[in-house]
């Protein structure tokens, strides 16, 4: 079913976009496991990914209650409800691409990373 796709799709991208594009690649594995550590975030929360997230769902809701009959055939414009046959792609890059601007900021202000410095 294409259901999974729509909420599959936004997480992926948000998953490829903080790796490859934010972080290049450069994981501070120690501070994954710390209760304060850098990717903690606001009590646990990134709130940046849980919007990126949201609105990377949302284009594909309507085509979603369309295809499960909770919105009759019709009732949904058909660009909009044809957009929930490619929820992956439309959600994998909606939802990376708004990460990648919402995030941007705290990279470009945060300091050099020191991953390199101590696997040395």
């Amino acid at each position: 079913m294409v259901g999974y796709s729509a909420l599959l799709g936004p997480i992926g991208g948000i998953m490829i976009a903080d790796y490859y594009l934010l972080r290049h690649q450069q994981l501070d594995v120690p501070d994954l496991y710390r209760q304060q550590g850098r990717y903690t975030y606001q009590k646990g929360v990134n709130y940046q990914a849980m919007l990126a997230l949201a609105l990377g769902i949302l284009p594909n809701i309507p085509g979603f209650l369309q295809a499960v009959g909770a919105l009759p055939a019709g009732t949904v414009w058909p660009w909009l409800a044809g957009i929930y046959y490619y929820a992956w792609f439309v959600g994998f890059l909606l939802a990376g691409g708004l990460y990648v601007l919402l995030m941007r900021p705290q990279f470009r202000s945060a300091p050099a990373s020191s991953v390199a410095a101590e696997l040395v």
